[in-house]
């Protein structure tokens, strides 16, 4: 029926339909991205405050995920395989034909903490645990040691599971966790680099490579239309 409808309309009538359509799509992908973006600019402050980069939300009709999603390009490889060493660079670093590099997963999660500043090395993860407002025991302490990951989520439940008995009300922990993502960070850089002029090896560092970041929206929805 519609294309017989379709194939009887004139060319004015096509050109009016197209035009008005393509109008409509055009104010419905303004509409789409403007509320995208404010759902991204939520995911993003929620991101910022928990050290995560995902966030889903859940709606009657159907959830969005918000992505972060960071690249490490190099822009400088001589320099940084000097500043790094040779034998870390090529340990971690794999050069490909085309010009592109491939990073070992904790080489690469470093170098991205240099670049963005997360990363401390004030305090100790030990000298931390100390200084908590719910502060554990030597048994407890040592559990924490080996099970931070500086991963917010999974150190949320570490420090739920260990600090927190059964019953009790559960601290957000949003600023220990925070605290812990850096010191975390900063053992990892600290792996990788000499102790001698840090710093500066640092800065020569955060000279030569280049973290693009990038934000993405997943809708997820059962497509089939619903009868009223």
């Amino acid at each position: 029926m519609e294309q017989q409808t379709v194939k009887s309309m004139t060319n004015e009538q096509l050109i009016g339909a197209c035009v008005w359509l393509d109008r409509e799509q055009k104010k419905s992908r303004a509409m789409m991205n403007s509320y995208k973006a404010e759902l991204q600019a939520r995911g993003l402050a929620i991101m910022e405050n928990h050290n995560v980069k995902y966030v889903k939300f859940y709606g009657d009709e159907g959830s969005a995920a918000i992505t972060d999603s960071m690249s490490l390009d190099i822009l400088n490889p001589d320099k940084l395989k000097e500043l790094v060493g040779e034998g870390v660079y090529k340990m971690k670093v794999k050069e490909e034909t085309k010009t592109t590099y491939k990073f070992d997963s904790k080489f690469e999660k470093a170098m991205k903490a240099i670049f963005t500043g997360d990363y401390t090395f004030e305090t100790t993860l030990e000298e931390f645990l100390d200084e908590m407002s719910i502060k554990p025991d030597d048994k407890q302490k040592k559990l924490l040691l080996k099970k931070l990951k500086g991963e917010f989520e999974k150190d949320k439940e570490t420090l739920i599971s260990v600090l927190v008995p059964e019953g009790e009300t559960v601290p957000d922990f949003d600023v220990e966790l925070w605290y812990i993502y850096r010191i975390k960070n900063g053992e990892l850089i600290k792996a990788f680099l000499p102790e001698e002029m840090i710093d500066a090896i640092i800065e020569g560092i955060r000279k030569s490579i280049f973290v693009e970041t990038k934000t993405s929206i997943t809708l997820d929805y059962d497509d089939t239309e619903k009868e009223d």
